[in-house]
């Protein structure tokens, strides 16, 4: 698998762990962490439809930077989803020319 197939992988699964139909997990998220991490996800969600890989990175990198100050607040099934998004992002990256 490549670096960037894993960075789409960890992308989705961060996405769809939160941005579900239904919000109930959303809904259950601590206010602070919901409010630093829904729109930059939204912005990644939209970037795995329609951007490009640099374009994802982009979007994942901006994540994060709202992601990891609230990382302690967060879920634990969040917090490992955010572990996995930053792992593949540096392979991403480390790959880049």
């Amino acid at each position: 698998m490549s670096a960037e197939e894993k960075l789409r992988r960890a992308a989705t699964q961060a996405v769809d762990l939160v941005l579900t139909e239904d919000c109930a997990y959303l809904d259950a998220l601590p206010d602070a962490v919901e409010i630093e991490v829904v729109t930059p996800l939204s912005a990644v969600g939209r970037a795995l439809e329609e951007g490009t890989a640099t374009e994802l990175a982009k979007a994942v990198a901006l994540f994060l930077s709202c992601a990891v100050p609230v990382a302690r607040e967060m879920p634990a099934d969040l917090a490992e989803a955010v572990a996995e998004l930053r792992s593949g992002l540096r392979e991403y990256r480390a790959t880049r020319p």
